[in-house]
């Protein structure tokens, strides 16, 4: 048994139900067989869990790993084992010792083994190897990772970090096999698909379709209930409404949410069949701009467009009022750990009306490019994103620049942010790898964030992340991420924060025994879900 609850984890019991979700009550008992119909935003085009960012990566493999934590699908505010059968800390709280499961088998019958464990951390944790999630997340707290015996793994970190557990059962932090990296050196391809997790890989095709089917050597007996999962491949708002009013999918729990209006349209269609909740996702939307490139170089002008922006319209047209906006962080989700919106509301930038702040950018924007400027933005054509970047996009010719849009697929708009080939962004929604505030700054904001891709380095937001992380204290943690907030919000970032995205789902009601998890990528794995004849 554990030893110790983090203060991340300690937040998240409570969280569940501030979300507002209703979730599927499973009952009575279990029945065997079916497939669960699903769909993703995008097309994944490469698989390795480890090297990407995009949600539809993490969705087409989930089923298909295991990590040595989860968020339990039963109850998705609480960290249980996977792999591992139990761990505990050191009194110092700065080594973690995992005792992992016997008798585990790869999806191609080798045996799992603490070597295993040591190679896929070993590769998120190099220096020379870019993990945006989970080693983006760890490199800053785990010093080093080793092997005790084949059944017994050791992490040593850096310093005690409340974080540590949250993040390592984050779904990003899978284990994948010694032999699957040696053999293919990544994990981008199908046939390197080869986990422990209660589904194996069966088919990709590009564009179309993602197939898992039943793992019969499954480390726990009985599980999973269903055949298979099988993931359609739909791009576009309207695309994936009528796949969910056509009955096609049976559930659509990820991003992008539906809006109030395609809600309220498959309430008409469906009626009965199916519970539609309105859920707060733990995704932030932000706009982009590229610090190592003109015109953004400069910090002034970086100033400029975040007074310009309108927050509050983009929320109620592009969102239809369904988001948070302007905070850095929200209160709904993390607490006491968000600056509090009175404060937020009334800051420049935020505040309303928008007549000085449009005042003050468009004065910017004339002293340093007189007669206004003209840029290139990029977008991915993904769920509203065009939506969102037409808004933006006559938002900013009010303050003296204008904006000519470049639209993207999903897969080769995220080449392009990650090599940093872009001058701004217009709209690009970032979900948090687990419930602990420190997920934003390892997701976006510190320089070595897995997402920084405006390559944004702030000394004093490297400093308060790393102090934040380090501190045991809850109201001097919460104190040091009120002042990171502040010093964001009142300077020039490459990553403006638009708002914390909130919006609908709904589940068919035939299928049982599923929960809504504390963010877009946990609870993904069906492992325990079955379905009502």
């Amino acid at each position: 048994m554990r030893k110790h609850r983090t203060l991340a984890l300690l937040l998240a019991v409570g969280l569940l139900a501030a979300l507002g979700a209703t979730a599927v009550l499973a009952q009575g008992k279990p029945r065997q067989g079916g497939v669960v119909t699903w769909f993703d935003y995008g097309d994944p085009a490469r698989l390795d869990v480890h090297a990407e960012s995009p949600l539809v990566v993490q969705q087409a493999t989930a089923g298909i790993w295991s990590g040595l934590l989860h968020y339990d699908p039963a109850d998705p505010s609480k960290v249980v084992g996977d792999l591992a059968e139990k761990w505990e800390a050191s009194a110092d709280g700065k080594v973690y010792t995992f005792h992992l499961r016997r008798g585990v088998k790869w999806h191609d019958g080798r045996p799992f083994s603490a070597a295993d464990v040591k190679a896929s951390f070993d590769r998120v944790l190099d220096p020379n190897f870019k993990s945006p999630k989970c080693g983006a997340a760890l490199k800053p707290m785990v010093d080093a990772v080793e092997v005790a015996d084949p059944s017994t793994v050791r992490f040593k970190l850096k310093f005690p970090a409340a974080p540590f557990v949250p993040q390592i059962a984050s779904a990003w932090c899978r284990v994948a096999a010694k032999h699957i990296l040696e053999k293919y050196g990544d994990l981008s391809r199908p046939e390197a698909q080869i986990g422990t997790g209660p589904f194996r890989f069966k088919r990709y095709e590009r564009g179309n379709l993602i197939e898992w089917e039943r793992n019969p050597d499954y480390f726990i007996k009985g599980l999973p209930h269903v055949d298979g999962v099988k993931q359609y491949i739909l791009v576009g708002g309207p695309t994936q409404l009528a796949a969910a009013k056509a009955g096609k999918v049976m559930l659509w729990d990820t991003w992008p949410p539906m809006k109030k209006t395609q809600a309220d349209e498959l309430q008409r269609a469906r009626g009965d069949a199916v519970t539609i909740s309105q859920i707060s996702i733990n995704t932030i939307f932000l706009v982009y701009m590229n610090t190592k490139r003109p015109p953004f170089d400069n910090a002034e002008l970086r100033r400029a467009v975040f007074l310009g922006i309108d927050r509050q319209e983009l929320v109620n047209k592009a969102l239809e009022g369904a988001g948070v906006p302007c905070a850095l962080l929200d209160p709904k989700l993390v607490g006491e750990f968000a600056l509090p919106l009175d404060e937020v509301n009334k800051m420049p930038g935020c505040r309303q009306p928008k007549d000085a702040d449009i005042a003050e950018a468009k004065k910017i924007v004339e002293k340093l490019h007189p007669g206004g400027l003209d840029i290139e933005i990029a977008v991915r054509s993904v769920g509203n994103y065009l939506d969102r970047a037409q808004v933006l996009v006559a938002q900013l010719q009010k303050i003296g620049i204008r904006g000519r849009l470049k639209s993207y697929e999903s897969a080769a708009g995220f080449a392009v942010f990650g090599k940093s080939d872009f001058t701004m962004i217009a709209t690009q929604d970032r979900s948090m790898d687990s419930p602990d505030p420190a997920s934003l700054f390892s997701v976006v904001y510190s320089t070595d964030a897995g997402s920084n891709w405006g390559r944004w380095s702030d000394p004093k937001v490297d400093d308060l992340t790393k102090r934040a992380l380090r501190e045991p204290n809850r109201d001097k943690r919460k104190q040091l991420y009120w002042e990171l907030q502040r010093h964001i919000l009142s300077s020039a970032p490459s990553a403006i924060p638009i708002a914390w995205v909130e919006g609908w789902f709904f589940v068919d009601k035939r299928l049982k025994g599923y929960k809504p998890a504390l963010t877009t990528y946990d609870n993904n794995t069906f492992m325990k879900v079955w379905i009502e004849e």
